[in-house]
């Protein structure tokens, strides 16, 4: 006779071993339906029965996730995420030292006390305020203020 709480273990523990490295929220659920099953079979219901609520918990925790708590979840890696290097001067403003030409690709800008090469969609003279909107390459895309 197979010992079906066994079976709901490992199903368990598979489905966490899973988890835990991706941490994606991709089969968390499974594992919760697994292991109601096992408690399940550990009070006697039966088989057919454990493997119809399985599925059901299974759906449940998977909209229970995809609803609620992995906006959650994703709201939070979003609010840590602090900008490195270059991106940080995206919105940033500075002032034009070499007039930006985009017909030649030429321009220099000094944003946050640093030099760097600009361009734009129009021609900018030295000594206007810029605003920095992207960065391509090693170089900034700026717009006059």
């Amino acid at each position: 006779m197979i010992n079906w709480w066994i079976i709901w273990l490992v199903v368990f523990i598979v489905m966490i071993a899973i988890e835990i490295p991706t941490t994606a929220l991709t089969t968390i659920w499974f594992a919760v339906g697994a292991l109601v099953a096992m408690i399940m079979d550990l009070c006697g219901a039966p088989h057919n029965m454990q493997i119809i609520v399985a599925a059901a918990v299974s759906v449940v925790s998977f909209v229970v996730c995809m609803i609620w708590i992995r906006p959650k979840l994703e709201s939070l890696r979003k609010a840590n995420i602090q900008r490195t290097n270059a991106d940080r001067l995206i919105g940033r403003e500075g002032v034009v030292i070499v007039p930006v030409n985009p017909v030649e690709g030429k321009g220099q800008v000094k944003v946050d006390g640093q030099v760097w090469s600009a361009k734009s969609a129009g021609a900018i003279d030295e000594g206007t305020k810029i605003t920095v909107r992207a960065i391509e390459g090693v170089k900034l895309v700026v717009d006059p203020v």
